[in-house]
């Protein structure tokens, strides 16, 4: 539940190819909202709408119910279509892309008097338009804050804070072209302690790679079975003491897979992904998977589709007469 001085009629959530909302267009543009992402803990979470504005809400003090209150607001000059949170032992720090202009602008939480506040502390400038955004996971302090960028040139672009102390100055410590199409989706592998990895898709295509530090360069570790459709999300799940990874995919339907790494590891073949399950969300002809995540035990998977439907995801006993046990487990429509 969300508190604030001009409460939405209920966020609007999945938006067709203009990147509007299907169906009725609200009038308030409050309620048309670009993106939402919670932080680590998911006790804040941020919204940019229409108006030009991110507004930062943070759960309340109460058992009673889960109630969300507006704590601050960031008055932006363009909509803002893209948003991420920084790893929570970097403070309170939020990426934000309007995906239209060759820049990412970053945000920190500061302390007054007049209580906190969010302020700008850097625009870093690109050399293609994003199409998404993303912090490096970690748990150690001594990591540095990187966020990758995948852009509309194909490349992914890798910046990193000089000092984490002090967001102001950021530079650009690596990049690959990832393929010949625009950048659609990117996750990074949540676990921190292995060679730092991403999983990029290019429309249909997609690919792990990882970045080897002595010779300063990403190299390609793995490939994914193609979709039929433009690959809308990539969730690389935690692995919580598996022995292997897994990772889901958005397009024409949820695929998950699962990832080993190869008895003969080699640098640049070093990953084999198998399709463990390929689920639909209604029938085969049911419309577009529009986003995927994990829970933070890699549990559970959530979809959504673009008529704003959720449905979550769960692994049940293995049955040998089928190739996954993967079930529905719920569905909810937005607003429900």
């Amino acid at each position: 539940e969300v508190e604030d001085e001009k409460r939405p009629n209920g966020f609007v959530s999945q938006f067709n190819g203009t990147g509007f909302p299907r169906g009725p267009r609200p009038t308030n543009k409050a309620a048309i909202v670009y993106d939402l992402a919670f932080d680590f803990y998911s006790q804040r979470f941020a919204v940019s709408s229409e108006d030009c504005k991110i507004r930062i809400f943070a759960r309340a003090n109460t058992t009673s119910v889960h109630r969300y209150e507006k704590v601050a607001e960031i008055k932006v000059k363009k909509r803002i279509r893209k948003l991420t949170w920084a790893p929570p032992h970097f403070g309170q720090v939020i990426a934000a892309s309007t995906l239209d202009e060759e820049m990412v602008s970053i945000f920190e939480e500061t302390v007054g008097k007049g209580g906190n506040s969010f302020t700008s502390c850097c625009e870093i400038k690109l050399a293609a338009k994003p199409t998404s955004i993303a912090f490096k996971p970690g748990a150690e302090p001594s990591l540095s804050l990187t966020l990758a960028v995948p852009c509309d040139d194909g490349h992914v672009y890798v910046y990193e804070a000089q000092d984490a102390m002090n967001l102001k100055s950021w530079v650009e410590v690596s990049n690959f072209q990832a393929g010949e199409e625009k950048c659609t989706a990117l996750a990074w592998n949540p676990n921190y302690m292995e060679i730092p990895s991403l999983i990029v898709a290019c429309g249909k295509m997609q690919a792990i790679w990882e970045y080897y530090e002595e010779q300063l360069r990403w190299v390609k570790a793995g490939k994914l079975q193609d979709h039929k459709e433009i690959i809308k999300s990539l969730a690389w799940a935690p692995s919580m003491g598996r022995s292997f990874h897994m990772i889901a995919t958005a397009s024409d339907a949820v695929r998950i897979y699962k990832v080993q790494t190869k008895a003969d590891q080699q640098a640049g073949d070093r990953f084999e992904a198998d399709l463990d399950a390929e689920l639909q969300m209604q029938d085969k002809k049911g419309p577009m998977v529009w986003n995927v995540a994990w829970n933070l035990t890699g549990s559970i998977l959530a979809s959504s589709d673009i008529n704003g439907q959720v449905f979550l995801w769960r692994k049940g006993f293995s049955d040998a007469s089928k190739r996954s046990a993967w079930e529905e487990i719920r569905r909810f429509k937005g607003g429900d």
